[in-house]
């Protein structure tokens, strides 16, 4: 797949994508996501936020959650 993302000058396509970190607000029961998109020619780093839970998430809500995130940005 293909990407585009506003605050990058150019399209990331077939990129290896990594959870690098979770920011967890435990009262709003929300998170934010660091991830790293990664081609042969660079790496990209990124902060996608909205996950949202009830009582806990597992690190595959957050893998999911990622995977359904960048659907957005597919070109």
């Amino acid at each position: 797949m293909t990407y585009k993302f506003e605050q990058f000058n150019t399209e990331i396509t077939n990129p290896q994508v990594e959870v690098i970190s979770v920011s967890d607000n435990i009262q709003a029961k929300t998170c934010s996501v660091e991830i790293l998109l990664t081609t042969d020619t660079a790496k990209f780093g990124l902060n996608l936020s909205g996950f949202t839970y009830s009582d806990s998430w597992e690190d595959a809500d957050i893998i999911a959650w990622v995977d359904t995130e960048l659907i957005k940005y597919v070109v």
